[in-house]
């Protein structure tokens, strides 16, 4: 009911967009799953294998089966004009007449009818902050009005001990960007734009195209340059040696120009293509109401949260639309979620940055940096810099902390690298949902102390519970093979006190079988 009063406030000559939930993709049994994965490898490069790998997912999973055709082209001659398909939701979404919905939902293979919705991006006012000082004796690096808000969050020191993002791969969600622009410039005759893609027209091209309105690439020249630019004088972001790729995903042409299957659409393109931060600068709030910023429920928050488990950190603003408690909306909402508020200069909350609890409690944001009077480039030309306020702006800067991180720990895990920075936050001791875990430092969380998690039953330490853990005791029972350490928590599965046979049936049943977790 609230659907269906949502979408009649939304449809325009009749029609509305939606997202098609479908209850299965046509795949039953191993043996049909084994055949489709076949053909599946070739949509992954060996840079998202490896990622995946670090988080025990670098087998295909259901969730990279796509969408079955079928069910597609049943919705179409229903009268439907299709948008897009998502293999993590397995759902696609449709313009529909909205006369049709009913007809549609009453489809044996259709799970649930949403709304598809869109967020108009708000920018954020903030009073001007003092320019800093712009040139930086004994220091490698001359950051121009960068230096300020790198320094705020440890980043200096952190370039300073040979940290640049090399070898990450970022990417970048935004309205367009002036790839020509001096402070890409060496990001582009290196050969670090790996791939780029605009969600709006289909194309490679996220440069202004005519279609545009004027200002379409604005928005991204600005967060892109705050994490990644490099222009000597006059401007570094955190992670200038990083490599990159570009989604233009929002159409600024209309009064809501931010749709979230295109969003989705460039979550999946960007883990196929081994992406292992996504910077993104957006919230949804319209149709949700607060009890659906739960972790759990928004689209894009279920999207968001499947590429974190899939090796991504996944860094997402805030929103502006504080100062109010609950005022952060979806991605931003997510339990694997790097949400990022705003501060000024002197460290202090910018009235517009969103505020948290999550419905089910959870602080947010999780951490912050300067959303004040950003230093960054402007795309009014290929040599013009600008300041611009929002936690758009704070975003990058997190996303380029998350990308030196992962360079100085390659084998990291989303989560490890997300505790990692909020640990190690000026709030850490106590934090709150005005500044969650306070304002990041990078250098701090680069050298963060993790003590081994033992998991019951992860016999050869991988950091989860897979067949080779069965492999690693049956060799150590039988083969007098390496001994996990410590026996009683990585070997021992069944919590009986011993390390023997019956630790690898009781994985065998967990693994295979849906049996109770390891105790």
């Amino acid at each position: 009911e609230r659907t269906v009063s949502y979408l009649e406030t939304k449809a325009v000559e009749g029609n509305v967009k939606v997202w098609v939930f479908f209850t299965d993709r046509g795949v039953k049994t191993p043996q049909e799953f084994s055949r489709v994965a076949a053909t599946l490898y070739d949509g992954l490069t060996e840079r998202a294998l490896a990622r995946r790998a670090k988080v025990g997912k670098d087998k295909l999973m259901i969730t990279d089966v796509p969408v079955k055709a079928e069910y597609v082209d049943a919705i179409v001659e229903l009268g439907a004009t299709l948008r897009r398909t998502s293999r993590y939701l397995n759902a696609a979404s449709f313009e529909v007449p909205l006369a049709g919905l009913d007809e549609i939902s009453s489809q044996q293979f259709v799970a649930e009818i949403r709304p598809m919705l869109a967020a108009k991006k708000e920018y954020g006012v903030a009073p001007k902050d003092q320019d800093e000082s712009k040139s930086l004796d004994g220091m490698e690096l001359n950051y121009g009005a960068s230096y300020a808000q790198l320094a705020q969050i440890n980043v200096i020191a952190a370039h300073n001990a040979g940290y640049s993002g090399a070898g990450v791969l970022v990417a970048m969600f935004d309205t367009g960007f002036r790839t020509s622009h001096t402070v890409f410039s060496n990001i582009v005759t290196t050969g670090r734009l790996i791939a780029e893609y605009d969600f709006v027209f289909d194309d490679d091209d996220v440069d202004n195209e005519p279609e545009d309105n004027s200002s379409s690439w604005n928005h991204g020249t600005y967060t892109w340059s705050t994490l990644g630019g490099e222009w000597a004088n006059n401007h570094y972001g955190p992670a200038y040696g990083a490599d990159f790729v570009l989604a233009k995903t929002e159409d600024i042409r209309s009064e809501t120009p931010v749709e979230e299957d295109n969003w989705v659409a460039a979550v999946e393109w960007s883990d196929s293509i081994g992406a292992e931060v996504i910077s993104s600068s957006l919230t949804y709030t319209d149709w949700y109401t607060y009890s659906d910023f739960d972790g759990n429920t928004a689209t894009v928050t279920i999207a968001a949260d499947l590429a974190a488990s899939l090796g991504i950190v996944v860094c997402n603003s805030a929103g502006n639309s504080g100062p109010g408690a609950g005022t952060i909306g979806a991605p931003s909402d997510g339990d694997s979620v790097l949400a990022v508020g705003a501060v000024y200069s002197s460290g202090t909350i910018v009235g517009f940055s969103s505020h948290g609890p999550t419905y089910d409690g959870r602080i947010k944001p999780e951490i912050c940096a300067r959303g004040s009077a950003t230093a960054c480039a402007s795309a009014s030309s290929d040599v013009s810099l600008t300041a611009v306020s929002g936690t758009s702006l704070s975003c990058p800067l997190i996303g380029g902390v998350a990308a030196l991180v992962i360079e100085a720990h390659p084998d990291w895990t989303v989560m490890q690298v997300r505790e990692a920075i909020m640990m190690t936050g000026d709030n850490a001791a106590t934090p709150d949902n005005t500044y969650g875990w306070g304002i990041a430092n990078c250098l701090d969380a680069i050298n963060y102390g993790w003590e081994p998690e033992y998991v019951h039953g992860d016999a050869d330490e991988s950091g989860f519970i897979d067949i080779d853990d069965v492999t690693y005791l049956i060799a150590y029972i039988f083969s007098d093979g390496a001994t996990p350490t410590p026996v009683e928590a990585a070997g021992d599965a069944d919590g009986s006190g011993e390390v023997d046979i019956d630790d690898v049936l009781y994985l065998i049943a967990y693994i295979f079988s849906g049996g109770p977790d390891p105790v």
